[in-house]
Order: C-alpha cells, then sequence, then structure tokens
C-alpha cells in the first residue's frame, strides 16, 4: 500500500514539473516585438593635418547607426579633431563650435524630424537649436585636441530609412570643412520587422552599396546611354588661366535645358588660400558640348584620365595621352582613373592625403549601357572606385567632391548646391 502511494505521489510530482503543452494553441501567436540596435562605430582616420591657419576641423570618427522603433531615440557620438591654429570657446560667438543641419537632408539650417529643440515643428531631442545638432561640449577645445560631441536622435512614426547629414562650424564665423558626415537611421515597423525598401532602379536611388572594403552610402543616377544625351559644359567660352567665370549646377541645368548634372573637375575656389591668383581655374581639358570646342585643350597630353562620348558610345583612356583625337560630343578629364576594365585601379601612389582621406568624392562611369553620375558622402578616392564597380562601372573616373559636391535632378538638388562651378556635366533627354 505504501509502495503503491509512494508511486503515485511520484508521478504527480513529476507530471507537476513538466511543462503542460495543449495540441494546438488557443491563441494565435503574438507578433515579434521591437527592438532597437546600433550598429558598429567607424574608427578615426589616420595621419590628420595640424596647425592650419584659422578655424579648421577633420573628421575623427563616429559612432553607428541606429535601428529604432517608432518614435524610439538614441544617442550619437561624433569626433572632431581640431586640426587649425585657433582655439574653440564655449559660450563666445565667433568661437564656440556647434554641429548644425546639413545638406541634402534636411538641408543647411534646416529643421529635421529626426531632433531639435521643439521650435519650428522639430521633436524636442535636446539639441541647442532646431538646426543647431550639437554644442562643444568642452569649455576649451585648443589646436590639436577632439572635440565629442553628443546628440539625441528620434525616430519618426513612419517606418523607412532616414538621414540627418552634419557640419561643424564655428557660430557667428564660419562653416567648418565638410566631410560629409550623416547619420543613417533605420526605423523598424512596430512588430520589429524592417521597413520596406525604397525602389531601386535607373534615375536617382540614394543607395547602401557592399564592396569589398566596406559598406557606403552613394547618391546615384544611372541611366541608359540610349536615352540620354551626355553634355560636358563649362562657364568659360575660352581657355581660362584665372578669375575664371563660375556658376551654380543649376544654371548649367536651366540653360541647356538638361534633366539631370552633377559638378565637374577639380578646380582652385575662391577660399582656397593655395589657389590665390588662379581663382576658378581648372587644370584640366573639358570638352563644352555647347560651343564644339576643347577648353583647355592643351591639357589634352599627360597623366590624367579622359572619358569622352561620341553620341551614345563612351570611350575611356586610362591617360589622356593615349587620346587618338577621335571626336566627340562630351568629354572631361581629371585624376585619378578609378575603374578601368571593371577592374579597381590602384592610384594610391598617384593620390595626395587628402584623397585618401573620407569625405564627399564624385565619379562619373560607364558600362558601355549605362551612365552613372556618383556622390559617395563619406570614402576615400580608392573606396569610391570600389563603390562604382560594385555599382556595375567598367570604367570610372573621379571628379571634385567636398565643397563643390553638386547633384541635381527631376527639379531640384540631391547634394548641394556647393560652390559655383566652372564646368559640369548635364544629361538631356531627347
Amino acid at each position: 500500500m505504501r509502495t503503491a502511494l509512494a508511486r503515485l505521489i511520484a508521478v504527480l510530482l513529476l507530471a507537476g514539473a513538466l511543462p503542460l503543452v495543449p495540441a494546438a494553441p488557443l491563441h494565435p501567436a503574438a507578433a515579434a516585438s521591437c527592438s532597437p540596435s546600433v550598429g558598429p562605430g567607424i574608427p578615426a582616420p589616420a595621419g590628420l593635418p595640424s596647425g592650419v591657419l584659422g578655424f579648421h576641423t577633420q573628421w575623427y570618427g563616429q559612432s553607428g547607426y541606429p535601428t529604432l522603433c517608432p518614435g524610439g531615440r538614441s544617442t550619437a557620438t561624433v569626433a572632431y579633431f581640431n586640426s587649425g591654429s585657433l582655439g574653440w570657446v564655449s559660450g563666445k560667438m565667433g568661437e564656440v563650435a556647434y554641429l548644425g543641419t546639413w545638406g541634402p537632408e534636411p538641408g543647411q539650417d534646416q529643421v529635421s524630424p529626426l531632433g531639435g529643440n521643439g521650435l519650428a515643428g522639430s521633436p524636442n531631442t535636446g539639441w541647442p537649436s532646431y538646426n543647431r545638432i550639437a554644442i562643444q561640449p568642452a569649455a576649451y577645445v585648443g589646436p590639436g585636441q577632439v572635440s565629442w560631441f553628443q546628440f539625441t536622435i528620434q525616430a519618426p512614426m513612419t517606418p523607412g530609412t532616414y538621414r540627418l547629414y552634419l557640419r561643424p562650424l564655428i557660430e557667428g564665423a564660419t562653416w567648418l570643412e565638410d566631410f560629409g558626415v550623416f547619420w543613417l537611421i533605420t526605423v523598424l515597423n512596430p512588430d520589429g520587422s524592417p521597413p520596406t525598401p525604397p525602389p531601386a532602379g535607373l534615375g536617382y536611388t540614394l543607395q547602401q552599396v557592399a564592396t569589398p572594403v566596406g559598406e557606403f552610402r552613394a547618391h546615384v543616377i544611372k541611366e541608359r546611354l540610349a536615352d540620354v544625351t551626355v553634355r560636358t559644359l563649362t562657364a568659360t567660352t575660352a581657355d581660362c588661366p584665372s578669375g575664371c567665370p563660375a556658376k551654380p549646377l543649376d544654371q548649367y541645368v536651366s540653360e541647356s535645358g538638361a534633366y539631370a548634372a552633377i559638378h565637374g573637375t577639380y578646380f582652385c575656389p575662391p577660399d582656397y588660400a593655395p589657389c590665390a591668383g588662379k581663382v576658378n581655374s581648372f587644370d584640366y581639358a573639358v570638352w563644352n558640348s555647347a560651343l564644339g570646342r576643347w577648353i583647355n585643350g592643351g591639357s589634352l597630353v599627360g597623366m590624367n584620365t579622359l572619358i569622352a562620348f561620341s553620341g551614345k558610345t563612351p570611350r575611356f583612356y586610362g591617360r589622356m595621352s593615349a587620346y587618338d583625337r577621335s571626336p566627340v560630343t562630351a568629354a572631361i578629364s581629371n585624376y585619378p582613373a578609378l575603374v578601368m576594365n571593371g577592374s579597381v585601379v590602384d592610384s594610391s601612389a598617384e593620390q595626395s592625403a587628402v584623397q585618401m582621406q573620407r569625405g564627399t568624392r564624385g565619379a562619373i562611369g560607364t558600362d558601355g549601357t549605362y551612365i552613372y553620375l556618383v556622390i559617395a558622402p563619406s570614402a576615400s578616392v580608392t573606396e569610391t572606385a570600389y563603390v562604382m564597380q560594385a555599382l556595375g562601372a567598367r570604367d570610372a573616373l573621379n571628379l571634385d567632391g567636398g565643397g563643390s559636391a553638386a547633384m541635381w535632378i527631376g527639379g531640384g538638388y540631391k547634394v548641394g548646391p556647393g560652390r559655383q562651378l566652372p564646368n559640369a556635366v548635364v544629361l538631356t533627354k531627347p
């Protein structure tokens, strides 16, 4: 009797320890919950310049891009190295450093849906102002020191991908160097699933491009060569060694009836001290499609790279000295070549220290069927080459960048407007 009772108790205890699993669920399974995350940070570059006369800065690294639930918040950090000869003094107009909103999203000094101080329709995330993202945290940031700016981002309620471009400035004095710094914020659906990706295809897209050297954001205009006419234009009508004419990219567009355009070659802008005496001049050969002649044709010999078009047919010359003087309808030269015959060109021996650093880069490329106009907001020249290769360009040429970067399509700027430009590449549709 005792043995049977003991066995019964043991069975009941065992049954009580086991989970009860019904044959079928009484209610549908609950949807997955939304969980935020933050991607890996971006480390600082090596070999930064310092002691440059005046107010100057160098990007020094940043925290990772956040993935948030609707309405969620995240703290972001970006570091800037004071590469100038002057210190940054908190609370003193004309000497205090801020981060300001920048283009193309939301635009220079514009309100952002991702943060602000509650004014001008911005969410109140503790920014100094709706168009000032952060202020230097230290009372003084001397030459050669690093300032770590922090700010809070709030996700909109609508799932999708959002971007916040920023640029440092000395309030009341000057904007500092533009390195194309931005934050990409992915807002999940309420159930935690990823948002619907934006459509890809021809025309303009803002893409996350995976390459063998990392992922890079890129503004891309891709068009079938058969559907467009490529034109290269200059503001000057003759060779111009100094004081050359220049105009904004949208003026090139309106004057040529174009539907898309990108900035052109390197040139000497008015605010570059090393360019004193050569304002807006460019030392590169450009075919003026409107005039039907070369501007700076004497530069067709040399080590630079030339991309040319004869109607709908592209041609690429790794060195201008290889150009056989075939007739062209559009052509622009610059340096260095990025991609040739499908392979990334190793131009590291020819690059300057600035070209090896990450910044805003422009490029033009073709694959025989399509033309690619590209701006990579945070890439070195070599990294831009990998971006062009990943996008499908068989041949690609580096263009200017930084504060001169500009891209226009469909009635407005996607990047820029940037500086006034002495030359540009435009696309027209028959």
